[in-house]
């Protein structure tokens, strides 16, 4: 039996999440709302109001030139991901070398 999934499924926030996916690889200069809204074939005031609730969850930060990014605490929980890997891997590397089995 299989479950219908796509009740679940909002447009607005499927929306405010690709607006979130957007920012990333503008880290350092930032990207405008209206490349944003582009990118996203939505227009440029949506665009900034999703960008303006990314920014009250601490998800995303305006810089000074009124380009959007990634805020410093979201990149902090990316790399609490890379270091969780990280530590994975060097667990499984550790039972292999014990099972003889490193490269």
């Amino acid at each position: 039996m299989t479950t219908d999934t796509q009740q679940y499924v909002s447009s607005s926030q499927q929306r405010v999440l690709n607006t979130l996916k957007a920012l990333f690889g503008h880290e350092s200069a930032g990207i405008s709302s209206k490349a944003i809204a582009s990118q996203l074939d939505t227009t440029n005031s949506q665009a900034y109001k999703d960008l303006m609730n990314l920014q009250a969850a601490g998800l995303a930060e305006q810089l000074p030139d009124k380009n959007w990014r990634i805020a410093p605490a979201m990149g902090r929980e990316a790399i609490k991901v890379m270091n969780n890997i990280d530590a994975a891997r060097r667990r499984l590397d550790e039972t292999a070398n014990r099972y003889g089995l490193a490269n």
